[in-house]
């Protein structure tokens, strides 16, 4: 359905426009970037609204142009541009004027004269005369819908990443997802089948027989008595040797042939104690905790152009993934770490999603593109490919800790 297109007019500092359908049963509100440069922000929350060739989001659907009650409907503007929007009656003033259902009592110049916070806009371009809008980062999106519903998707932002240092409260231990590293460009995916996340942890197997634990004790008296001196240190060996040995020879049921099989054993490296007593040591077997483990993402996507802007999209958006995850010479001695990604669910009123996994900042370990993936060479005649196949391995930089997952949040956390 054709539409009409106002006057570029600001509401707030930011710049629209409406377009309006032609048979004026409804109008889109759109945020240009011509007047005044779309945030990050706006774009994070706009999600699959934002229309990266374009720079543009469509912010508000108008769908009762005669502005009653409720009006108008969100698409990729954020809850509190919305109630501001239904509440504030200068926007209704301004909406009407540029959708041609002009208020007998306002007009462009009073609303700007009255600082209604409106007022026409000019092209917003920079000394070389482009469009300095997309302030650098790139923001990519598959595919490329012209009937822009509401959808859920996969956010990955990549930002430039940032070690450790030796100042701070944390030293050189501060989580990557405190390290405030700033954003480089984001890409927006559709939802994928086979979601899921692995949580583990590492327990390993212990033993500790009874002569390891004579010696253990012994040890730690010793290493007790020396915080007070060396005296203190001998009269510590001296009594744990002696509590050591009392409890191996009176309640621990040990012989001395026992003791003098089991070092045999450790001299000569072969099973003497056990071919000489016919028994073992009780190894005293435990699991016990030997750290956390990380947690990978695999993720595979078919991406099919459907027209010439979304091939070229496709191509940028496999070039995103191979810059940032690239390593970046410092000269001809030092690389520097690549960038990394965060990773985010998103539902389709523009919030993380409330039940599915958040991630931690991650690095992407491998990217694999298959640029034959039907089993035969094709393009369009542009020459671009008729698909690709994407496969990407996702680790995060830090591990899951109890105290990351609350119990009361409205989430399913990480």
């Amino acid at each position: 359905m054709s539409t009409v297109t106002s006057e570029q007019f600001l509401i707030d500092k930011k710049s629209f426009v409406t377009k309006t359908a032609t048979d004026g049963t409804s109008a889109t509100v759109v945020r240009t970037a011509t007047g005044a440069a779309l945030s990050q922000t706006e774009k994070e929350v706009a999600g699959s609204y934002y229309n990266a060739i374009d720079d543009e989001i469509d912010y508000a659907k108008i769908y009762n142009l005669d502005y009653g009650a409720n009006f108008m409907s969100k698409l990729g503007a954020s809850d509190e541009w919305m109630g501001i929007a239904l509440t504030d009656p200068t926007y209704k003033d301004v909406f009407k004027k540029a959708t041609g259902k002009n208020s007998p009592n306002i007009s462009f110049n009073s609303i700007a004269d009255s600082n209604l916070k409106w007022e026409s806009i000019t092209n917003n371009k920079n000394a070389n005369d482009r469009s300095s809008s997309r302030g650098g980062k790139f923001v990519g999106r598959y595919p490329l819908n012209k009937d822009k519903k509401q959808f859920d998707y996969l956010q990955v932002t990549a930002k430039e990443y940032k070690p450790n240092s030796f100042s701070g409260g944390d030293g050189m231990v501060q989580d990557a997802e405190d390290r405030n590293m700033a954003s480089v460009g984001s890409v927006f995916l559709p939802m994928q089948p086979g979601l899921a996340e692995g949580n583990a942890v590492n327990w390993n197997q212990e033993d500790l027989n009874a002569l390891d634990a004579a010696g253990a004790n012994i040890a730690g008296s010793t290493i007790k008595g020396a915080s007070k001196g060396f005296g203190e240190a001998a009269k510590g060996a001296i009594g744990g040797a002696q509590d050591a040995m009392e409890t191996l020879f009176g309640q621990g049921g040990i012989s001395k042939d026992d003791v003098a099989a089991y070092f045999a054993q450790e001299a000569v490296g072969k099973n003497v104690f056990t071919r000489t007593t016919g028994k073992i040591l009780n190894p005293n077997l435990e699991l016990l905790f030997s750290g956390p483990a990380l947690r990978t993402f695999n993720y595979n996507y078919q991406f099919t152009p459907r027209e010439k802007r979304e091939a070229r999209e496709i191509r940028n958006i496999i070039k995103f993934f191979k810059k940032n995850m690239a390593p970046k010479r410092k000269g001809k001695l030092f690389l520097e770490s690549p960038n990394v990604f965060k990773l985010k669910y998103f539902f389709k009123n523009g919030r993380e999603h409330p039940f599915l996994n958040k991630i931690k900042i991650c690095a992407l370990q491998s990217f694999n593109v298959q640029y034959t993936p039907d089993g035969s060479y094709m393009t369009y005649d542009d020459g671009s490919m008729t698909s690709y196949t994407c496969s990407m391995t996702f680790q995060e930089l830090n591990p899951v800790f109890s105290d990351d997952i609350d119990m009361s949040s409205n989430d399913m956390g990480f």
